[in-house]
């Protein structure tokens, strides 16, 4: 029963296509790595020097996130993103292991593959993505890190979606966001909706205390858990840019 729950917590696989790569040039890639790994991925490329790797959250796959992809284009930046096992075209499990291993395959497609080095990139994790990217850093380097509507642990989370069960005391402690957090080093912006109905606001502000300088905490008025970026608009998208900007010495 505790297994059931704690997978459907975490792991929303879809395989629908949104259709937010159709119209959007790009090229359409499979990344293979140790393990058996499998990854479909989407290569959208413009014309900068500065590369993003997008690494979604626990629901949809990347047929879906139009919004970052417009973010990045209107910015400029190339943008590598992938689906974990299981969702989208990506054979397998999830599990919190085969995520840090598909993100890490990802990570050396986009340095040896793509030829971007790591002060060229871009690591942007966007909420069950933010943890993933926050295990990725601990290992690897890059220009920056930005993670979105990101939590602070599995524990604290499955207490605020369940309160009514103990679950905090059941389930192992996965994603210790609030741990790998204290030992990034690289400049790290936090963002976050002030309604966020699913990672409550809170846990964002407890990430950024934990936080290493150099830091930024940005929170969205009104925005929730999934409109962080078009509700955060022409304001967002230039906080987003000045700190890239600043991380990559452009």
């Amino acid at each position: 029963m505790i297994g059931l729950i704690e997978k459907a917590l975490t792991f929303k696989p879809n395989k629908v296509d949104h259709g937010a790569l159709r119209d959007r040039p790009h090229s359409r890639l499979r990344i293979r790595g140790a393990h058996g790994l499998d990854l479909d991925a989407a290569w959208i490329a413009h014309p900068s020097p500065i590369a993003a790797l997008l690494i979604h959250g626990n629901r949809h796959n990347i047929t879906k996130f139009a919004d970052h992809y417009d973010l990045f284009a209107t910015l400029g930046i190339s943008c590598l993103t992938f689906d974990f096992p299981g969702y989208g075209q990506s054979p397998g499990c999830p599990t919190e292991e085969s995520l840090y291993k598909s993100a890490a395959a990802a990570y050396s497609f986009l340095r040896d593959d793509l030829k971007y080095s790591a002060d060229r990139i871009v690591i942007y994790g966007s909420s069950l993505g933010g943890a993933v990217a926050l295990n990725l850093v601990q290992d690897s380097a890059a220009a920056c890190l930005i993670t979105e509507s990101t939590f602070t642990n599995s524990r604290e989370m499955a207490a605020h979606l369940y309160p009514w069960l103990p679950l905090r005391l059941l389930l192992p402690n996965r994603f210790t966001n609030s741990t790998k957090i204290q030992k990034v080093t690289m400049p790290h912006l936090l963002i976050h909706g002030s309604h966020d109905e699913v990672v409550p606001v809170h846990m964002a502000h407890t990430l950024f205390d934990m936080a290493q300088e150099p830091k930024k905490l940005v929170i969205v008025p009104d925005a929730s858990h999934t409109d962080t970026i078009p509700s955060g608009g022409e304001k967002l998208r230039e906080e987003i840019s000045t700190f890239i900007r600043k991380a990559t010495l452009q």
